[in-house]
């Protein structure tokens, strides 16, 4: 009995929103420093190794036996006379999903007002397959690459079949087009909450302390060509990282100094054999056919940042909401210059608890970029 605990397989199944996984793919593509989409494969490794940290097993134990990915996507005539060769890219995408054994739902998009297309339906589908694929296949954990709070009822539904959940979140933002209000990407607290193991992943990204691990690095297409290769440490396990939830008064990891970072350097540091090829190469120049990240980050003098972030803070300890959002907004602290928030910046209330034109208190600081934050925002009592 105790050699077959010892080398039973933790079987794993993973669940991907393609238009949220698009969306954030799209974002270290076209605005973050990697300059480089997520790799299928590489994501996929590094679930193996961080579920069997959690699940105290091997990563060779550890078995993605299904995944499913679940998109709208545009018919053949509508995407034919849609710019950008938009077949040729999806079919593109399509060799990358099929190559990591991913089986995919499409749904045809429905129009919305002003003829815009949405996707509708998916995330029922979503729900109903990964319910029904837990209850056949026997999966010890599924992942959820996923961000919607309505899926927090399948989570709850995994939980009472005795299956661990894994929820990969992302809080993203840059700046818009209009350069007055950020573009925020924001993975829903009450979902992470339910999650038997909620992890970061952009503060796992950002983390100064992984720039070098080769499976964080792993999760990027390699810029380098099909010769790069991702490499393990030589004579010592790897550790990956800690699967980490939120807290709302817990800073985020600082961000790296924005130097270019190649698989294959860092691995020879670590040392270590080469392993296969996980990833595909096509995948970096995929533009969005459905998903776009609206607007394009520009990033000012870093001189004009720190000049900025020195400049003393008014003695200001209240304002009024002026704007709310999804997940984040402004108040107005009456010096011409609104500070920005978001749902991790409350202190004793939740974002619900707001509305346009309430009276906070807070305390002001100042982000990397200069720009007016608020920290610690309450409803006052009286």
């Amino acid at each position: 009995m105790t050699k077959e605990k010892k080398t039973r397989l933790t079987r794993v199944g993973i669940f991907y929103d393609g238009n949220y996984f698009w969306h954030v793919s799209t974002f270290y593509y076209q605005h973050h420093e990697r300059r480089s989409r997520l790799s299928v494969g590489g994501l996929h490794r590094f679930l193996r190794y961080q579920i069997a940290q959690l699940e105290a097993t091997q990563p060779e134990l550890c078995k993605i036996v299904d995944a499913h990915y679940f998109r709208g996507r545009l018919s053949a005539s509508e995407a034919a006379k849609a710019a950008g060769d938009v077949l040729f890219y999806e079919r593109l995408f399509d060799d990358v999903l099929n190559a990591e054994g991913v089986t995919q739902h499409h749904l045809p998009l429905s129009r919305a007002g002003k003829g815009k297309k949405k996707e509708k339906g998916v995330d029922v589908l979503f729900a109903l397959e990964a319910y029904e694929r837990a209850i056949h296949e026997d999966f010890d954990v599924v992942v959820l690459i996923a961000a919607d709070g309505d899926y927090i009822p399948l989570v709850k539904k995994l939980h009472a079949l005795g299956i661990r959940v894994m929820v990969l979140g992302w809080d993203l933002e840059h700046e818009g087009e209009a350069k007055r209000e950020p573009t925020t990407t924001y993975t829903s607290f009450e979902l992470m909450e339910e999650a038997t193991y909620p992890v970061m992943m952009n503060e796992l990204i950002d983390s100064r302390a992984y720039r070098s691990d080769p499976i964080i690095n792993g999760l990027f297409v390699s810029k380098s060509g099909a010769d790069d290769r991702l490499r393990d440490t030589k004579g010592r396990p790897y550790q990956p990282p800690m699967a980490h939830t939120r807290s709302s008064n817990e800073p985020l990891e600082e961000q790296g100094n924005g130097d270019e970072v190649s698989t294959d350097e860092e691995g020879v540091k670590l040392a270590g054999e080469p392993l296969p090829e996980l990833t595909m190469t096509v995948q970096e120049s995929l533009p969005s056919p459905e998903v776009k990240v609206i607007g394009r980050i520009e990033l000012p003098d870093f001189q004009e940042h720190l000049d900025r972030a020195s400049e003393p803070l008014p003695d200001i300890k209240e304002g009024y909401v002026n704007a709310l959002k999804a997940g984040f907004g402004f108040i107005d602290v009456g010096i011409g210059e609104n500070a920005f928030f978001h749902y991790k910046s409350l202190a004793g209330i939740t974002f619900s608890d707001l509305s346009v034109g309430d009276r906070v208190e807070l305390e002001l600081d100042r982000n990397e970029k200069g720009q007016l934050i608020a920290k610690n925002v309450t409803l006052p009592f009286d």
